[in-house]
């Protein structure tokens, strides 16, 4: 048959084709793929896409604001249906509405019938109403291997919250479901945390409230050549701990390696120190391809180094200046924390003066 548009889905173009596609395939065995705020868009979602297909590698990726639409959302739905390794996957921040719920519908289709994802983030990506939370609510009622979800600053209002309840009565493997900031009704959010209580404690408090994280294999991750590398304790597996019972309850469940205690990347995945390696690597692999064939093209690898190099200076920037506010914040606090014990001496002062001229007054009315 004809060739199929790569804007159809996953298509057949291999993976390394596109500008992220030499980024991807020095991360193929890597079980952590984080590419916040890269500049994806619907054509990196779809190079994500293809990467993610068939690697048994992956736990988790996280593509918070990418500015992916209900066009990306496609692409990594037939992503997630051919892929059955992938535990958790961050969309947050991104523009998964734009386009019509089609999207979003074949997005939750693919987490509902996923037999590995056991986190989905859609968080601030427009999604509003009771027809996006049909989308949400069938996905939940349907899976049984989904347990944390979050669909926070998604304006589902009160209708939506209702389609939400009424989907989740019918779920009992899902142990959180975060709805901050969806205008969802009190009494509609205390039901729903009830149930999902009801899902932990039937299940032993295996699984609990609170943000879901992944723990993998120390001896799986990539090292990072830096000399102020955080030590990160080794976990056994997908390790998952437990802290509580309660409706708030949080996790305690590990982190993967570079990322904070909240799941956010740290500077231990983007790093100068990490940019410098990738792009030796970059360079040693144009050498070889060059010495390979010298009339070879190379400008994938220019165009990826000139991203590095541009992305790198403003995080640079970005750095410089939040260490210029850090700075400013320390100086005025220790200004105002000054300004407070001088004061408090001054009050002190003037009470033991007005003690005693009290004191003296009396002697005087004797």
């Amino acid at each position: 048959g004809s060739a199929r548009s790569p804007k159809m889905g996953v298509g057949s173009r291999p993976p390394g084709a596109g500008i992220f596609g030499v980024f991807l395939k020095a991360q193929e065995t890597s079980p952590t793929l984080v590419l916040r705020h890269a500049g994806l868009g619907d054509e990196g979602a779809l190079e994500v896409s293809r990467f993610l297909s068939f690697n048994p590698h992956l736990l988790r990726v996280d593509l918070t604001g990418n500015a992916i639409t209900a066009t990306g959302a496609m692409h990594l739905a037939q992503a997630l249906r051919q892929n059955n390794a992938l535990e958790s996957l961050v969309l947050r921040h991104n523009m998964i509405a734009e386009g019509g719920e089609g999207g979003l519908r074949k997005l939750c289709a693919a987490a509902r019938d996923s037999t590995s994802l056991r986190h989905l983030d859609v968080g601030r990506n427009g999604l509003s109403g009771a027809l996006a939370a049909e989308c949400l609510g069938d996905m939940i009622r349907g899976s049984t291997v989904l347990t944390h979800v979050e669909f926070s600053w998604n304006p589902l209002d009160t209708a939506g919250g209702q389609v939400l309840l009424d989907y989740a009565t019918q779920n009992t493997t899902l142990f959180d479901c975060q709805l901050t900031g969806c205008g969802i009704a009190p009494a509609t959010l205390l039901e729903i945390a009830q149930l999902l209580k009801r899902n932990r404690a039937a299940k032993g408090a295996n699984m609990q409230a609170g943000p879901y994280k992944v723990a993998v294999l120390e001896s799986e991750l990539p090292r990072i050549a830096c000399p102020h590398a955080y030590e990160h304790e080794a976990a056994t597996s997908i390790s998952r701990s437990i802290a509580g019972d309660g409706l708030d309850g949080q996790a305690t469940i590990l982190p993967p390696l570079g990322a904070s205690k909240q799941g956010d990347p740290m500077n231990a995945v983007v790093s100068s120190f990490r940019t410098a390696e990738i792009k030796e690597r970059l360079l040693e692999w144009r050498r070889v391809r060059l010495l390979r064939d010298q009339h070879e093209s190379t400008d994938d690898v220019h165009d990826l180094l000139e991203h590095l190099d541009r992305n790198q200076a403003k995080l640079d920037e970005e750095v410089e200046a939040l260490g210029k506010v850090r700075t400013h914040s320390e100086a005025v606090t220790r200004g105002y924390q000054d300004r407070v014990l001088r004061y408090q001496f001054q009050v002190t002062e003037q009470r033991d003066l007005l003690l005693e001229m009290e004191r003296e007054r009396k002697e005087l009315h004797g």
